[in-house]
C-alpha cells in the first residue's frame, strides 16, 4: 500500500476513534443523569452543550465562563472547517452509523451524494432561530442536535428502552425458564442487578407527547436511508452555523487534475454532499473532513492541504519541465 494513503487511512480510523469515544461519552453522561441508585459521575451530559456554539449564541443574554469552550470550537472551525460534523457530534455519529447500513450500488450512491439545493435550507432554520433570539424567543432548543438528541433519549428512547428491560427480565424471573436444574435466571438475576443499579431507572419514567417525540427521532434517523446524514445535510441549524464559519477555512481540499480520471468515487463515498470531484466546486461549508475521498481515491489525486485552494497538475508541470 503507497505510504500516502496509508497515513490517510489512519487520519480516517483516527476520526472513526474519535466519533466512537464522544458517541459513547454522551450516552455514559445521559445514563449518569437518569435517577438509578449510583450516579458515578457528577459532571451531567450537559457539559456537552458548552462545546455548542449554537446554543451560546442562542442565549447571549446569560453568558457563563464555560461557554468560551464553544468559542474554541469556532476558531478551530475557522481555521480547519465544518470538522466538529465529523469528528466530535454525537447526533451525527448516529446518522453516519445509520447511513452505513445502506447497501446502495455505486450508481445509487453517485446519484445521492453531490450536492443539493435542498442542502441549504438549514441555513434558513438558522436564521429563524437566530432571529427569534434577538426577539427574546428561544426555539433553538427543538433542532439544535445536541437538544434533540437528549430530548429523544429522555422522553421517548431510555423510558421504552426501561420498560422493556423491565418486562422482559420479569417475564424470565417469573416463568423461570430452563432445562433440569439450569435454570435462566441464574443468569439473568445478577443481570439485572448491575442494570438496576448502574442503568435502570428507580420509576418508570413518563412524559407527555413520549410517543410523538419518539415519531419524530425515528423519522429523522429513517431519513438517512433517502439520503446520507440528511439532518446533517439539510436540518441541522449548528451544522449550518459552523459551514457558515468555516467557508473559507486555511485547511482545504487539493486535487491534482493530471492523476484524476473523473470517477466520481470521492463523490460516492463523500458524507456531506460537498463535491469533492470539482476543485472550483467544492464546497468547505458542506465538508466534514471525514477523508473519505483522499482515503478512496484510486489514484491519490486527492489531499488536503494548508494554504489557497489549487487544481495542482503535479505530474503534467513536471513533463513540461522535463520537456523543456
Amino acid at each position: 500500500m503507497p505510504k500516502k494513503r496509508s497515513k490517510t487511512r489512519r487520519i480516517v480510523w483516527l476520526r472513526r476513534l474519535s466519533q466512537t469515544a464522544f458517541f459513547l461519552a454522551f450516552l455514559y453522561l445521559f445514563l449518569e443523569t437518569t435517577y438509578h441508585p449510583i450516579n458515578l459521575v457528577p459532571a451531567p451530559v450537559e457539559a456537552f452543550f458548552h462545546l455548542d456554539p449554537l446554543v451560546t449564541l442562542t442565549t447571549w443574554y446569560f453568558v457563563h465562563p464555560v461557554l468560551v469552550l464553544s468559542g474554541l470550537v469556532l476558531v478551530v472551525t475557522l481555521l480547519f472547517g465544518r470538522w466538529f460534523c465529523g469528528w466530535l457530534c454525537p447526533f451525527g455519529v448516529l446518522h453516519n452509523a445509520t447511513t452505513s447500513l445502506r447497501n446502495d450500488k455505486t450508481k445509487a450512491r453517485l446519484e445521492k451524494g453531490g450536492f443539493r439545493p435542498s442542502q441549504r435550507y438549514k441555513y434558513y432554520i438558522l436564521i429563524f432561530f437566530l432571529a427569534g433570539s434577538l426577539a427574546g424567543v428561544n426555539l433553538v432548543g427543538w433542532l439544535d442536535p445536541f437538544s434533540f438528541f437528549y430530548r429523544a433519549l429522555a422522553v421517548a428512547i431510555f423510558p421504552a428502552f426501561n420498560f422493556g428491560t423491565q418486562a422482559v427480565f420479569g417475564w424470565v424471573y417469573n416463568h423461570d425458564p430452563g432445562i433440569g436444574p439450569a435454570r435462566l435466571t441464574r443468569v439473568t438475576e445478577p443481570l439485572y442487578e448491575v442494570l438496576r443499579e448502574k442503568v435502570l431507572a428507580v420509576e418508570q419514567p413518563h412524559y407527555l407527547w413520549a410517543g410523538l417525540i419518539g415519531l419524530l427521532f425515528v423519522t429523522v434517523v429513517i431519513l438517512n436511508v433517502y439520503r446520507p446524514r440528511f439532518w446533517c445535510r439539510v436540518i441541522c441549524p449548528l451544522g449550518a452555523l459552523l459551514g457558515l464559519v468555516g467557508k473559507n477555512p486555511w485547511l482545504k481540499l487539493r486535487k491534482d487534475s493530471a492523476l484524476c480520471n473523473s470517477c466520481r468515487i470521492c463523490v460516492a463515498n463523500c458524507p456531506g454532499g460537498a463535491n469533492p470531484d470539482v476543485t472550483e466546486g467544492w464546497k468547505p461549508s458542506e465538508c466534514f473532513y471525514c477523508w473519505n475521498c483522499e482515503s478512496v481515491c484510486p489514484h491519490e489525486a486527492i489531499s488536503f492541504g494548508f494554504g489557497k485552494k489549487q487544481d495542482k497538475p503535479l505530474v503534467r508541470v513536471e513533463y513540461e519541465k522535463t520537456a523543456r
